[in-house]
């Protein structure tokens, strides 16, 4: 099973060239996952944990942003960080955008990959 969003060897760093630094699921690292969820929902496509492209609908979309905080609870264990994380996953839920402050923060811990082609 591949991680979909974090880490350079996740999904999104092998076919998107980006992806979230590895670490534990604070409220950066959420930011910058509600960041590709919510660009996941506006193509309709994302990953499943093997890689294959499959439909991101709503109902998708709302799920994985909410398994953050149960990331965060069982990674991060601090009720404060992890309340922080829960209220952006519910405004990101009802609203569809992060909020100014959270794209900041996402934008520190995505990371760009290049290839060899774009490179030379």
């Amino acid at each position: 099973m591949v991680n979909i969003y974090m880490g350079k060897n996740s999904c999104y760093a092998k076919k998107e060239g980006i992806y979230v630094s590895s670490g534990v699921m604070d409220l950066g690292r959420a930011a910058a996952h509600l960041y590709l969820h919510l660009k996941d929902l506006e193509r309709r496509k994302t990953y499943d944990h093997e890689c294959n492209e499959i439909i991101m609908d709503f109902q998708l979309f709302e799920n994985r942003s909410k398994y953050l905080v149960k990331i965060c609870i069982e990674q991060v264990r601090d009720r404060n960080v992890c309340s922080k994380v829960e209220e952006l996953v519910n405004y990101v839920i009802k609203y569809r955008k992060l909020p100014e402050w959270a794209l900041k923060l996402a934008q520190q811990y995505i990371v760009k990959t290049i290839s060899i082609e774009k490179f030379l």
